[in-house]
């Protein structure tokens, strides 16, 4: 009996050593949304009908039953990563820990590559105007970046807020908990990057339209009859 006795005790001080434990206040964790875009890579090899073959993302603004050639293209991915620190505290008498986020890192990055038919050699009206375009494409990406770097930062802080500081929680259960505080604050930055994504395709539709490929196609047009006279 004295051993059933001595055994019934320890765990009842255990039980009440674990009952009386707090966490800690939490810390303010570090949200840090960064961006970067790529030096702008540029190929000139590929021919227009290589380049027509290629999925886009801008609609033909003439309708499906008029070909165009802009006898150019935008190209590259645009990404992002996230990092998130959990942090915590043991307990070893009691066997329990507290957990909290430490650091999130979001990072952007934006890696352009403008190709231009072959047949548009470097140095021709044509070459020219199309390179122009397409650094408007370029610009379009960044500029949807900028908008979106604070919403991307809110969603982050938000969701490490609302987290805040979990525990105490059993030993064996850490990294069950890390994991369900990380993937929580990835759910709502991917959320944002999601619109973020969806925001740069139809920026990048609306630009291609009408109007911009005429000025294109003119803009060489004007040129040669001026060359003829």
């Amino acid at each position: 009996m004295f051993g059933l006795e001595y055994a019934m005790a320890a765990h009842l001080f255990l039980q009440a050593s674990s009952d009386q434990i707090a966490c800690p206040t939490q810390k303010s964790a570090r949200v840090d949304v960064r961006w970067r875009s790529e030096t702008i890579k540029y190929d000139n090899t590929k021919t227009t009908a290589d380049l027509n073959n290629r999925d886009i993302d801008s609609e033909n603004p003439y309708g499906v039953h008029v070909s165009t050639d802009v006898g150019g293209l935008m190209t590259g991915k645009m990404e992002y990563k996230s990092g998130i620190q959990v942090s915590s505290i043991r307990y070893p008498t009691a066997k329990v820990a507290c957990f909290w986020i430490d650091k999130v890192v979001v990072d952007v990055v934006i890696d352009p590559t403008i190709q231009i038919a072959s047949e548009h050699q470097k140095g021709t009206c044509e070459y020219d105007a199309i390179l122009e375009h397409e650094h408007k494409h370029v610009a379009i990406d960044r500029k949807v970046v900028t908008d979106y770097l604070e919403r991307l930062r809110m969603a982050a802080a938000m969701a490490v807020q609302k987290v805040g500081m979990v525990g105490p929680k059993p030993d064996s259960t850490s990294e069950e908990y890390k994991k369900k505080m990380s993937d929580y604050v990835s759910a709502q930055v991917k959320a944002v990057a999601d619109k973020m994504y969806a925001d740069r395709t139809a920026r990048q539709k609306a630009f291609d339209n009408k109007d911009e490929y005429d000025r294109v196609s003119a803009k060489c047009a004007k040129k040669s009859d001026s060359d003829a006279q």
